[in-house]
């Protein structure tokens, strides 16, 4: 016999818990369904090859994923989709390497590329005409985080939203739109969460005036900088020039060796906007800077584009703000990123005041599906981490009411299953929830616990003498707990809140209490 427990990292959802699940994802698909987004899923196993390495804080593909051989051996394929054969022209055959998805937009590339593949091998899709996709997925992806932080597991649920083929950085100003509106209509306040905006491009034009101009090196940078909020300031600057040891492991963090007029300059930058501001201030800063490349100016003339329209539909800084010192750690985005920061706190289970920090993010990733597809196709979205924000919620004592359970049907007698189970059936029919109790049949408390444990509105109790009477005793449970406050005599409480039904008209009589 095996010890029963659980993988570190995944979790059993209990109905509660589901329930806060599907609040977020249903109201957030209503605000995306609002907008013009369709449904679409695609699966949970994928080609290794068609993931890609994007993984932020990993150096290789197999590292923060789970990813391991297939056991069926399949063709070889070379980069135009041909099977790959050997000197006497048989067909070679391979365990490919899959993974479990890590998020749901290198998936979604993966769909666009195959859905266009036949026809660009024809040359009959060019680039900047290709079709328009918009879509929300919703559903598990699976992480190997080193370090599991409250609210961060390695299974959980993204909800996202993404617009392909098109580079109109109106959808962009849009994606931020709904991220708010999404988020309010789950249930957060205004006051409680921000949309961040910046634009890699920025950063990237920053670096080229800087002469650092290599993918990897301006990567890698990218990527400290992301650090800020965990690292600080200071922490960014050692990485990048000669390495830092951190305070608590006392391990030494090797360091990019920068030369130290480069990283002075790259923190001068920084500084300049370590402090929120308005979207107008930030772009004046912006244009004032004397960097003069076409990729910085692109950065900045989209900002400028974004805040234009954010600005005539009045979400202004108290729903969205400019950022210029964010960096998503995903290594395929191009040019706006979003992120969406929790700006309450929360105690910990030590009484300690926590920060949450992030709960969505998004941003352009116009390369993707060119990695599959060998055609540049422009798309840009955002994801909710669904259980991210649950969690919060719960933290944050901010969870909706519990939803209504079904009305129970109390269990007295074995022999009277039978008509526990006509009673259950009629009011089925009438598309209420009914639940009959199959558990112990002795004990009546345990069963009202039972029944409240689940939210349950109205309970059902027929023992032999109801039975025989042609009765049934209905108690409003729902109308019980909001009398317990007031009511001390439990006779009072027990005329007010349960009465006698006959048999026949039973289901009438619940209809009206339903």
């Amino acid at each position: 016999m095996s010890y029963p427990r659980k993988i570190k990292g995944f979790r059993d959802i209990d109905a509660n818990m589901n329930q806060l699940r599907w609040k977020i994802i249903n109201s957030a698909a209503k605000v995306y369904k609002k907008y013009g987004f369709e449904h679409y899923d695609t699966p949970v196993l994928e080609y290794s090859e068609n993931l890609g390495k994007y993984l932020p804080d990993s150096e290789e593909l197999a590292e923060g994923v789970y990813s391991f051989n297939n056991p069926e051996l399949e063709p070889k394929f070379d980069n135009k989709g041909a099977e790959i054969r050997d000197e006497r022209n048989n067909v070679v055959m391979e365990n490919h390497y899959l993974t479990m998805r890590y998020d749901l937009t290198a998936p979604l590339a993966r769909l666009y590329a195959e859905s266009l593949w036949e026809l660009h091998k024809h040359k009959q899709v060019q680039e900047g005409k290709t079709p328009l996709l918009r879509r929300y997925q919703y559903g598990q992806v699976f992480r190997f985080e080193a370090k599991l932080d409250p609210g961060r597991f390695r299974e959980f649920w993204q909800l996202d939203f993404d617009t392909v083929g098109t580079d109109d950085i109106t959808t962009d100003a849009e994606a931020c739109m709904i991220l708010a509106d999404a988020l309010e209509e789950i249930g957060l306040k205004r006051d409680n969460y921000i949309v961040k905006v910046n634009n890699r491009k920025i950063i990237k034009g920053l670096l080229i005036s800087l002469e650092i101009t290599e993918d990897a090196d301006e990567q890698n940078i990218m990527r400290i900088i992301d650090k800020a909020d965990k690292i600080g300031m200071q922490g960014v600057a050692q990485e990048l020039g000669q390495g830092r040891v951190d305070e608590k492991s006392k391990a030494k963090i090797e360091g990019l060796n920068i030369d130290n007029e480069i990283v002075d300059q790259i923190m001068g930058f920084l500084s300049d906007f370590s402090e929120i501001n308005t979207r107008a201030n930030i772009l004046e800063k912006l244009n004032s800077k004397n960097i003069d490349n076409q990729t910085y100016t692109e950065g900045v003339s989209e900002l400028t584009k974004i805040d234009e329209i954010l600005s005539a539909l009045n979400f202004d800084e108290n729903r969205v703000i400019f950022d210029p010192t964010m960096i998503r750690g995903m290594g395929y985005y191009t040019g706006p990123i979003f992120e969406v920061e929790y700006v309450g706190t929360y105690k910990d289970s030590k009484g300690r005041k926590r920060k949450v920090g992030s709960i969505c993010g998004g941003g352009r990733y116009d390369g993707l599906v060119e990695k599959s597809l060998g055609m540049k196709v422009p798309a840009v979205g955002a994801s909710i981490g669904v259980d991210r924000l649950a969690e919060i919620l719960t933290l944050t004592k901010q969870t909706p009411e519990l939803a209504q359970g079904p009305v129970i049907i109390i269990a007295f007698d074995d022999n009277l299953m039978t008509e526990y189970q006509k009673i259950a059936y009629e009011l089925r029919t009438k598309d209420i929830e009914v639940e009959v109790y199959y558990g112990s049949r002795k004990n009546l408390k345990k069963q009202l616990s039972y029944a409240d444990k689940k939210n349950c509105p109205i309970a059902i109790l027929i023992g032999e003498n109801e039975f025989n009477n042609g009765v049934a005793t209905v108690r409003n449970l729902k109308l019980g707990k909001e009398l317990a406050s007031q009511i001390t005599d439990k006779k009072e409480w027990r005329e007010r809140v349960q009465s006698e039904v006959k048999r026949e008209n039973l289901t009438e009589e619940i209809l009206k209490m339903i």
